[in-house]
């Protein structure tokens, strides 16, 4: 009797310990949500690790989820791919990040982000251009640029940057097809030209008070002119002037004579020629 009862208390499928032995938890074998969060997010990083700044936060999660999910047993495998990815792709951020560094400073536009100035790119050069100037006319194919301070001053005196308004300051390069036609500069040398325009367009502009001071454009030389302004409120007033070192297409015209003009309102303006100056490539 002992032994009948016995067996028909038993339960199927083996012993109680046996039973304890197995694992009682559902799915057991599937990889957990961290396990895949790895995985994902390190395709993710794999895929936009070129993109600087992005790829490398997407690397450095996944790098952390793939850590996680390897420390589990059923995780293993999607932790190590979400992990390798993600390195590869933090590792290929930095990359491309150090060759965009590289190449925006040794370009001359690195110094332009740098200083928090503002890049100006056309058809025929670039240059650094100060922060706070709006780009009216610059990035075109007539290789023109025209960068105003707008703004207003309030009764004490004090410049007000609204962006828009009166323009208190401008920072404006203009080709000349017309000089290098005339017949008073026609195949002159640099030093022709700045004579004719100091006899012919700076008086209009103020009193000539450095005709004359050496600089480099990228390697050509130039001429910088310093002027005493007839505008109110100007504390730099100053022209650029270079023969570049080809001709480029304006309008109808071949033009190799610039004249990059400074009027700046602000004790800056010596900080605002030094950038553009040394920033300065032809193309």
């Amino acid at each position: 009797m002992t032994t009948d009862s016995h067996q028909d208390n038993a339960q199927p499928g083996g012993s109680s310990e046996e039973a304890l032995q197995q694992d009682p938890r559902p799915n057991s074998n599937r990889p957990g949500g961290i396990a895949l969060a790895a995985l994902i997010v390190g395709i993710g990083a794999f895929v936009t690790g070129w993109i600087p700044v992005l790829g490398l936060i997407l690397g450095i999660n996944g790098i952390v989820l793939g850590v996680l999910a390897m420390r589990r047993p059923a995780g293993k495998s999607f932790g190590r791919a979400g992990l390798i990815g993600s390195a590869l792709a933090g590792v290929t951020n930095v990359l491309v990040t150090m060759v965009i560094v590289i190449s925006l400073a040794s370009s001359g536009i690195g110094a332009v982000i740098m200083a928090e100035g503002q890049p100006i790119v056309t058809p025929c050069y670039s240059f650094t251009g100060p922060r706070d100037y709006t780009n009216s006319f610059g990035n075109t194919r007539a290789c023109v640029t025209a960068l105003e301070l707008l703004g207003e001053r309030d009764a004490d005196g004090v410049i007000h940057k609204t962006g828009f308004g009166s323009v208190l300051g401008r920072v404006m390069v203009t080709p000349d097809a017309m000089m290098i036609t005339d017949a008073g500069v026609r195949n002159g040398s640099l030093d022709d030209v700045v004579e004719f325009v100091i006899e012919t367009y700076y008086p209009e502009a103020g009193e000539v008070t450095s005709p004359k001071e050496a600089v480099s454009l990228d390697g050509v030389d130039a001429n910088l002119t310093r002027l005493n302004g007839t505008a109110e409120n100007t504390r730099t007033r100053a022209f650029l002037t270079v023969l570049a070192p080809k001709a480029y297409q304006f309008a109808a015209d071949p033009v190799k004579f610039f004249v990059i003009s400074f009027v700046i309102p602000e004790d800056n303006g010596e900080e605002i020629i030094a950038a553009a100056i040394d920033s300065w490539r032809w193309k």
